[in-house]
């Protein structure tokens, strides 16, 4: 661990690699600089500091990681460790990172200005326990995931993120933009496991990469990249939750390259209209501000007056009492899932609803151990008002890719139905360019429609997975299985031969 002032008294702190010392330690010296550390330019005195850095006798050690969050059972945090261990943990990286946490004012400033203007407001309840619930997620096993509140200019959404960055930090700094390139995702969603990254402006990603990042953040792994030796690098892992805001959905943004969102991508970030239907934006209540817009700048002044020391009683409150509360998030996640779904949802519901889940109990375990003025069951109730908004732009039944795969199958039939498709019974007898499959007329005057193998798997699938495609399909009649139980068939066209087609009922013109 090395410790130094730079020319403005300013102490800071680094635990440095010794794997740094080897070569020429330049990049030792390239860091310590960048942290104000006054460096003779000579090639003596370079070499007498790396010396004296390998020589220097240690007195004490500690356990050194290169993760933030949960090590065993303690917290671990850029700047300090919270819980009790029989040895020191320090983190340690290649290069010292500025922390992400910091603090300003005191418990009851922040309760008596934001967390009291968060009352009765469920978006603001809800950020607010969103930034507390990653710390608890592994302690009972749930999994990433985001949230994104969409909504129009000054609708307050971005309000809602500094709220939320109140809890652990400054919002200036705590804040992101979603502005980045999945390679520097990763590094920040690294530097933020077990806690919430937050991002502004989901319309400045660049669409293309906007699927991507999602999943990216959600599944909580990096890409595997290699070494300069040519062997595999660990790649980064994180669990976190992510908290966004923008003006547009993340399905809406990837199609402006194009792009369709699947519902995996969608329900790794739960869509939330963050307007809360009281013609005021995000908020239902605005207590005794004068308008929204005031409640607006209340909120911003506050935020950057009073922040942090939420989040890090809260790592106190948890670290000590880890063992009694992990009952309280099960039943209470299990309470918040009986309530709001029903008994057939669809396995994608449920995930979803888990996570709100976690950020309910988070809530309302805060409001327990007193860091809020919040009521029993505030926290609780904001989730739910927030997972029924995503539910129903999501679709209650849960079927959002099947309808969408079917949607896809029916305008390829609507598009290109009579122009690319030849007479099975009479082919050739119309000149058919890009020709699609075959069809025949049944009992009722409706064309059944067979369609060729590469037409099926490189239009009708496209941008899905094709056994998923098939599956839907046949379980909604929409596909003829053949006798032999594959999906496909082989008939005989005259002057063709035998190709594998697929073949389609009328079923493709009733309802979805």
């Amino acid at each position: 661990m090395l410790e130094w002032q730079d020319d403005d008294g300013i102490t800071h702190q680094w635990a440095m690699p010794l794997s740094l010392l080897q070569g020429d330690s330049s990049d030792v010296r390239r860091e310590l600089a960048r942290l104000g550390l006054s460096i003779s330019p000579n090639r003596s005195a370079r070499d007498l500091l790396t010396s004296y850095l390998q020589v220097f006798p240690v007195e004490a050690r500690a356990r050194c990681v290169d993760k933030l969050g949960w090590y065993e059972y303690v917290f671990v945090t850029s700047s300090q460790c919270v819980g009790q261990s029989t040895e020191k943990i320090v983190f340690q990286n290649t290069h010292a990172i500025e922390p992400a946490l910091s603090s300003k004012g005191s418990i009851e400033e922040w309760r008596d200005s934001i967390d009291r203007l968060a009352i009765g407001n469920s978006r603001l309840v809800f950020a607010i326990s969103t930034a507390l619930a990653p710390t608890l997620a592994n302690l009972v096993g749930e999994d990433s995931g985001g949230f994104h509140f969409r909504g129009a200019s000054s609708s307050g959404k971005s309000t809602a993120l500094k709220v939320a960055a109140s809890v652990w930090g400054n919002p200036q700094s705590y804040c992101r933009l979603w502005r980045s390139t999945t390679n520097g995702l990763e590094g920040l969603a690294a530097l933020h496991n077990d806690g919430l990254l937050i991002l502004d402006e989901l319309s400045q990603m660049d669409s293309r990469e906007a699927g991507d990042a999602a999943y990216l953040l959600a599944n909580g792994q990096g890409k595997t990249r290699a070494s300069r030796t040519g062997t595999i690098r660990k790649s980064a892992q994180w669990s976190l939750f992510f908290l966004s805001a923008g003006e547009e959905s993340l399905s809406a943004l990837m199609a402006k390259s194009g792009q369709r969102s699947n519902a995996g991508q969608e329900i790794r970030l739960a869509d939330i209209e963050a307007d809360a239907g009281c013609a005021m934006g995000i908020f239902e209540t605005i207590h005794d501000q004068l308008s929204p817009a005031s409640m607006a700048l209340s909120l911003k002044q506050f935020t950057s007056q009073y922040y942090g020391v939420i989040g890090m009683e809260w790592l106190n409150k948890v670290v000590t009492h880890r063992q009694k509360i992990v009952r309280f998030i099960t039943d209470t996640i299990q309470n918040f899932v009986d309530a709001v779904i029903q008994p057939d949802a669809t396995g994608q519901i449920i995930r979803v609803a888990r996570r709100f889940a976690l950020v309910a109990a988070a809530g309302e375990l805060a409001s327990r151990f007193g860091l809020t003025g919040w009521k029993e069951g505030e926290s609780f109730a904001a989730a739910e008002n927030c997972f029924t908004a995503w539910l129903d732009a999501f679709g209650a039944d849960g079927n959002r890719e099947d309808r969408a795969i079917m949607a896809q199958v029916r305008a390829f039939f609507e598009s290109h139905g009579a122009s690319r498709f030849d007479s099975a019974n009479h082919p050739n007898n119309e000149k058919i360019i890009n020709r699609a499959g075959f069809y025949q007329t049944d009992s009722e005057g409706l064309r059944i429609y067979m369609v060729l193998t590469e037409v099926y798997k490189n239009e009708l699938c496209k941008g899905f997975d094709q056994r998923t495609v098939t599956k839907t399909l046949l379980q909604a009649g929409w596909l003829k299985p053949a006798p032999d139980g594959n999906a496909s068939h082989k008939p005989r066209i005259k002057g063709v031969g035998t190709p594998r087609l697929y073949v389609f009922t009328s079923k493709i013109w009733g309802e979805e």
